[in-house]
Order: C-alpha cells, then sequence, then structure tokens
C-alpha cells in the first residue's frame, strides 16, 4: 500500500495537482493507494468517480494542517506501507521523524514553494523538514541548484522531471469551436503556465522565425 499526503489534487486545477493525480493513478500499478488531499469545491463528485481511496481534509487552514497530519501519522502507524509520497515540504513538516522511519518517504520540491530567503523563519522550517524525507524529488536541475543555494546539504535529491499524460482524443465538437477561435492562424502558441521568464516562452517565440508557412 502506498500514501499520498498532498495539499494539491483534482478537482483544483493546476501543475503539480497533476502530477499528484498522475503519481497517484501511476502508484494504482503497484497496490493501493491512500489519499490524503485537502478539501476543494465539488471534490465529492471527483472522488466517487475516481479508483483513489481520497479522504478529503477541511476546515480552517491552522487546524487541518494539524488534523492531516494526525491522520497520516495514524495511517502510517497502522499500517503496513511500502512508500509515502508528500507533495511539499509543510506536507511532512508535522510528521514525527519516528513515524516516518517507518516507511521509505519521498518528498515532492518545487521552486516557487521553496523559495524563502536563507536564514528566515521559513527557511528553516522548509530545510528540518525536507531533512526528514528519505529522498527529495526535485522538478528540474534548476530546482534542484536552488535548494542547496538555500542550505540543503543532503545528498539525497533526485531531479525528476514531470512527465505528461497520454494525449486525448479530440472530438469534432472541440475542433469546430477551436476554428472559431483561431481560424487559419498560424503558427498558434497556447499555454497554460505562468508567464515567468525562467518559463522560456521567448524561446518559443523565437523560434517561430525559423517556422516557414
Amino acid at each position: 500500500m502506498f500514501l499520498i499526503s498532498t495539499r494539491n489534487f483534482p478537482p483544483d486545477i493546476g501543475g503539480i495537482q497533476n502530477l499528484m493525480e498522475g503519481l497517484s493513478i501511476a502508484l494504482l500499478n503497484h497496490g493501493p493507494v491512500k489519499v490524503f488531499a485537502d478539501s476543494f469545491e465539488n471534490s465529492e463528485s471527483y472522488d466517487q468517480t475516481s479508483k483513489l481511496n481520497i479522504q478529503r481534509i477541511s476546515g480552517f487552514k491552522i487546524f487541518k494542517k494539524y488534523r492531516k497530519a494526525n491522520l497520516v501519522k495514524e495511517f502510517i502507524n497502522d499500517n503496513d506501507l511500502r512508500a509515502a509520497f508528500f507533495d511539499h515540504w509543510k506536507s511532512i513538516e508535522n510528521i514525527d521523524s519516528s513515524t516516518l522511519k517507518k516507511t521509505k518517504t519521498f518528498c515532492l520540491i518545487h521552486s516557487k514553494e521553496i523559495n524563502h530567503p536563507l536564514g528566515s523563519l521559513l527557511n528553516k522550517r522548509m530545510l528540518n523538514a525536507l531533512s526528514k524525507a528519505d529522498l527529495v524529488i526535485a522538478n528540474s536541475n534548476f530546482t534542484k541548484n536552488l535548494v542547496t543555494k538555500l542550505g540543503f546539504k543532503n545528498n539525497n535529491i533526485k531531479v525528476i522531471n514531470p512527465g505528461c499524460n497520454y494525449p486525448i482524443k479530440i472530438n469534432d465538437e472541440a475542433k469546430k469551436f477551436a476554428k472559431t477561435i483561431y481560424g487559419d492562424s498560424f503558427p498558434k502558441l497556447i499555454t497554460v503556465s505562468r508567464l515567468d521568464g525562467r518559463k522560456s516562452h521567448q524561446n518559443i517565440l523565437m523560434s517561430f522565425s525559423f517556422i516557414e508557412p
């Protein structure tokens, strides 16, 4: 059995949400998966159609994180887990080390969530939380280098670039709708990422000069 503790999960929308959903579903090929996730609008409908065993935690943020941590600790203590995965350093922060030693633990890191000034309270909390994991998984070399600069000296960092789902077959209705928006324009650039310099949108735009219509 596997455990997933996440602050970010569908039906909420975003890159981390998609990543955690994909990881959870992929783990189903290797055994049962228990997901502890924050509640979100329409989450009940999503959970009813999911193959995952999802437990939602709601309430005020300050109370929710401790209640969730207690539920995770109780589940680890009561079950023989193969591994536990945490989407954020705050998801593993309130789990005591003695409990985590009962299974293999993995904590994912993303640059936006770890970029706290060196020596700040949040930076110290982050470093202490990450030190509890058996393996820290960075989503890029940029993130790995950043967390090292921010004081994480452990060697247990692995870079795994996020994957993607198989392409969804586009039906005729969606194609017709896209036609009303884009017409015959070429080329077409669509992105759901933030307009952030490190996302390299500028490099994509520059490459258009080499494309012949």
